[in-house]
Parts: C-alpha cells; structure tokens; sequence
C-alpha cells in the first residue's frame, strides 16, 4: 500500500474511535451534538475525557407538583418522552393503577448536557411535555420530575430512591428514543431493582 492509503486508514481510525467513544458517551447519559464533533476532530483523545464524564451519577433536574394525592397506597413512576408509547404507558398507569395509587410521577430524562446547558431548549421543551401530560391525565399526575442521567439509570435510582412499588415504560419511543427508549424497558427489567411494567400499544391516556 502506498502512503496515502496508510493516511486513509489512520484518518478512519480516528474519526471512527471517536465517533463510537460518542456513541459510548450517549448510551451513558451525555448526548450533546457537540460530542459527535468532538469525537471526528480529536478522535482517540476524547476517550481519554470520556472515562471522567461517564462517572457522574443520574440526577433531579426540575420537579413539578401537579395534583393530590390518590386513595391508594401504590408509588408509580412512568417514562414519558412525546412518543404514542409512553402516552400509552401513562394511559394503562391511569387507568388499571390509578384507582390504586398514592403517588403517580411522571419523568422524562434528559441528558446530562441538556441538564447543563439547556441546549436547544430541552429542559423547557420536557417542562411544557409534562405539564400537558399532566392536564391530560386529569389530575391523577401528583407530580412532575426531569432528571438527567442515562434513561434507565436514571428512572431505576429515583425508584429506588422515592419507594418506587412500580415503573410503567413503554417499548419504544420517538426519533433517536426510539431506540433508547426500547433499550430502557431491556435494562430495568434485567436491572430488577424494582418491577417493571412495559407496554407495547399506541392507546392514549384515558381518565
């Protein structure tokens, strides 16, 4: 091979370490787009900043009180990202738990970025989401939490945390949740730290 084709290689080489170091990244809480150029400009260097980064643990964002208590003695927590599922995991929380339940929060998790740096205004965008999902829920949504973190890292320890009895999760989301959100329902349930409740359909909430 000639030298340009060596050039060639070790160029791939770089963008590619830098590009799956992204993909790391993401998978662990750090989805900013600034990663993606940082991993084609300093390829195998960002490894190096990654180890540090990924080592943060999930935390709360914003937290909204959004209605009273129930009659029940059930704490339910569901995942909610726009996506016709999780509209169908807060639908099923209401309508099968809901005359059961205490508590019913509804989280959305953002990563560690946008927690940061509100990039492209996901905190407010998670905000207006939940206060709508909240309304439509017909006040069986007691409260509101963004937190930030990896998707079910994130949900897992705020259940752990708060005496969580059940997390209601749908199968897969919208865009790049899509996968991520499919790979939440994988990981709490194999996480077993507290029961899972996964749901497949595109029903809506129902009151």
């Amino acid at each position: 091979m000639g030298d340009l084709s060596y050039v060639l290689i070790a160029v791939f080489v770089w963008i590619a370490t830098g590009l799956l170091t992204a993909w790391w990244m993401a998978r662990r809480g750090h989805g900013g787009p600034g990663w993606l150029f940082m991993g084609v400009v300093f390829g195998p260097v960002l490894a190096l900043v990654a180890g540090e980064r990924v080592r943060r643990r999930p935390t709360r964002v914003a937290r909204t009180e959004a209605g009273p208590h129930g009659p029940g003695r059930l704490r339910v927590l569901v995942g909610v990202d726009g996506s016709p599922e999780s509209e169908t995991a807060l639908g099923l929380a209401v309508g099968l738990l809901g005359p059961y339940t205490e508590t019913l929060v509804a989280a959305q998790v953002v990563d560690y970025d946008a927690a940061e740096l509100d990039w492209q205004g996901r905190i407010v965008e998670a905000k207006d989401r939940l206060s709508a999902v909240a309304e439509e829920a017909g006040g069986r949504v007691t409260a509101c939490e963004i937190l930030a973190g990896p998707p079910a890292a994130a949900l897992a320890r705020f259940a752990v945390e708060n005496d969580i009895d059940v997390v209601v999760v749908g199968r897969h989301g919208r865009g790049l949740s899509k996968r991520l959100l499919g790979d939440v329902a994988r990981e709490l349930l194999r996480d077993g730290s507290v029961p899972v409740l996964v749901t497949g359909g595109r029903r809506g909430v129902s009151g």
